[in-house]
């Protein structure tokens, strides 16, 4: 344990150090708007101005009909306390029952001169419910946006389980990346990469792979969707599974 939050403490220090790297005495005329992930969404997109409210809700379901998982779902709402702040409260929900309890914090770094680039850090807690365990999480987020058309955005970090109900694997390498192509004002489409589940409970839990094709479609300035089919290789396992998002914001 002791390992792991001298882990934690190194990355914040290093992307703090990093920071005035990127950082300016004045914002680019435009922060970069880069997507979120659908899957593993973010804490509010990269920096995120004071008083953004953003409610939404994740499903996911199996596809296969050898598939042993739930309807894994979960509702969560986001605000932006400050510039470049925000915190979110989300239940995650297998089938009806309420299998935990997290919550996210989210700090935006800086910018790039060019407008281009922008990174942060998120870091989540979690009390999985009636169960004597609490996972931690803490992430590094760059991104990047090549032009008006192509963005990139991956969250790399670890995860780690204490309590006496902890699984024998305690700690968790957290892989995500996404590539985004905006073919219209409205409608993104996007490519996401996840290596592990972070709204799996299962005690046997095994690494597994997520490949997500999704689409973004924006209705309004306030109301959009993300929807998408892919596959999710566990072990031998191939599954397909699909996910929606519905998105309100304020």
């Amino acid at each position: 344990m002791k390992r792991i939050l001298r882990f934690y403490f190194l990355v914040l220090c290093v992307s703090g150090l990093l920071s005035p790297l990127f950082a300016q005495e004045q914002l680019p005329q435009e922060i970069p708007d880069i997507p979120e992930p659908m899957v593993f969404d973010l804490v509010r997109e990269l920096g995120a101005r004071q008083g953004e409210l953003e409610v939404n809700v994740l499903a996911e379901f199996p596809l296969s009909s050898n598939s042993s998982h739930f309807v894994e779902w979960a509702p969560e709402i986001e605000y932006a306390i400050w510039d470049d702040f925000a915190v979110e409260f989300e239940l995650p929900i297998e089938d009806t029952t309420v299998e935990a309890f997290k919550l996210a914090f989210q700090y935006t770094f800086g910018y790039s001169k060019s407008g281009g680039f922008i990174h942060g850090t998120q870091f989540m807690i979690e009390k999985i419910r009636n169960k004597a365990k609490w996972d931690f999480s803490l992430l590094y987020i760059p991104a990047y946006k090549f032009n008006e058309i192509w963005s990139v955005l991956a969250l790399v970090g670890l995860r780690q389980q204490v309590g006496s109900e902890s699984q024998d694997k305690t700690t968790t390498l957290l892989l995500n990346a996404t590539v985004f192509a905006k073919i219209s004002e409205r409608i993104t489409l996007g490519m996401e990469f996840n290596n592990s589940d972070p709204g799996n409970f299962d005690e046997e839990e095994e690494p597994e792979w997520l490949v997500m094709p999704q689409v973004h479609i924006e209705f309004s300035d306030h109301w959009s969707v993300q929807t998408g089919v892919g596959c999710e290789f566990t072990g031998s396992q191939v599954n397909a599974t699909g996910a929606i998002r519905m998105i309100a914001e304020f």
